[in-house]
């Protein structure tokens, strides 16, 4: 008798915040139980700002207040969501026919570190998720959380989490493949409201698919992407809404030489005089508190960007090198052409841009990517200029 498969999925908050749409949910967990997998799904908090559910709906409960908020009530309060929509989920799964057990990250067997807002899984206990799983159960598990082993504190993994828990938990579980429901088809190679008609990608390397995640591309969360690479296992992004095939994340080659294009913006973008940080402070920034950095290739001037609700934890940053502050300026976007092919990338014509009238301020050129920084009022041109030269087919 063949052994039954496993698949996790997870759906995120779209996916699950409407009545008819998590209908659409329950309809792929049975079509992949008549497959001949063991489910395990994975969910957000339902809809978005101002869905009543939302975890930016509960968060803001702590924040009208004002005054400073502590990191582990902001947990606990953004923990919520996830539950309530584990809850809802299971029950509907069971009314379904379905057998389902809602289960916080800490019943999950999740357990992090105690960095609230922030924290990393450290370990998951598969045996719970195994013991539902073999009992024919779907396990629901919320997420984007965890729990600190000691102290039995809520940790959320901060935003895109819910990516994480799904491909951490498929990597225990040694899954065959994650699915990630969104509402979108897949990875497309540009944004389709600045390009409709870019189209998506069949299947990307997870090299490429970390930096055009890093860099701006919101389909799925950089961590998550890491976790499958690190665990070595396929992802699929697709639609929570057709049933159609997505785009799958994998250590296969990319599917062409360049495979699209990431945009950040509008960005405040502070620049130093070198890269007096270092690579290792860099990536902390990165991680930590979502500032981007790059190193002009020009000047070997050191550029730090976030988006504007940031802008306190870029100066913050601003502080700590002092006199190597050259100068801030706004409203940038970081436009990144993602591909395999160093010499594709670099060998196309660098100016470009620049002859159709778009000042590129500075530039980063790496083997996986080329990044331009331009004013934002041309991001979008810029975008169509490179789609087609290096994109289109």
């Amino acid at each position: 008798m063949r052994t039954p498969k496993i698949l996790v999925q997870k759906f995120g908050g779209t996916s699950v915040s409407t009545q008819d749409r998590r209908l659409k949910v329950l309809d792929h967990v049975y079509r992949a139980r008549e497959n001949g997998y063991k489910v395990a799904i994975v969910v957000s908090a339902m809809g978005r700002h101002g869905d009543p559910y939302a975890t930016d709906t509960l968060l803001d409960l702590l924040r009208r207040d004002g005054g400073f908020l502590h990191k582990r009530d902001y947990d606990m309060v953004f923990a919520c969501g996830e539950i309530l929509s584990a809850a809802l989920m299971a029950h509907q799964l069971k009314q379904h026919g379905i057998p389902a057990v809602g289960l916080t990250g800490a019943q999950a067997g999740i357990y992090t570190n105690n960095n609230h807002s922030e924290a990393e899984i450290l370990e998951i206990n598969p045996s719970i998720l195994l013991r539902h799983l073999d009992a024919g159960e779907v396990p629901v598990v919320a997420g984007c959380q965890g729990v600190i082993r000691d102290l039995g504190d809520f940790t959320t993994l901060g935003r895109g989490g819910s990516d994480t828990s799904g491909v951490a938990l498929g990597v225990v579980l040694r899954a065959d493949r994650v699915d990630i429901f969104t509402d979108v088809d897949g990875v497309a190679k540009a944004d389709p409201r600045v390009v409709p008609e870019a189209d998506f990608l069949n299947h990307i390397n997870y090299e490429s698919m970390l930096e055009m995640a890093r860099y701006g591309a919101g389909v799925i969360h950089p961590r998550a992407v890491q976790k499958g690479k690190d665990g070595d296992i396929p992802i699929e992004v697709r639609s929570t809404f057709t049933t159609n095939p997505g785009t799958i994340i994998s250590s296969d080659r990319d599917e062409f030489p360049v495979v699209g294009i990431a945009t950040m913006g509008p960005m405040e973008t502070l620049v130093l005089e070198e890269d007096i940080l270092g690579l290792e402070k860099r990536a902390s920034m990165e991680k930590n508190s979502l500032i981007m950095s790059l190193v002009d290739e020009d000047s070997g001037f050191l550029l730090l960007g976030a988006p504007k609700e940031k802008s306190q934890e870029l100066f913050e940053a601003k502080e700590a090198p002092g006199e190597f502050i050259l100068k801030t300026i706004g409203n940038q976007s970081w436009i990144s052409l993602i591909g395999t092919s160093e010499s594709i990338i670099g060998n196309k014509d660098d100016n470009l841009l620049g002859k159709n009238g778009i000042k590129v301020f500075y530039q980063e050129h790496s083997s996986r990517r080329k990044t331009y920084i331009v004013s934002s009022i041309e991001e979008k041109r810029a975008i169509q200029i490179l789609y087609n030269e290096y994109l289109k087919r």
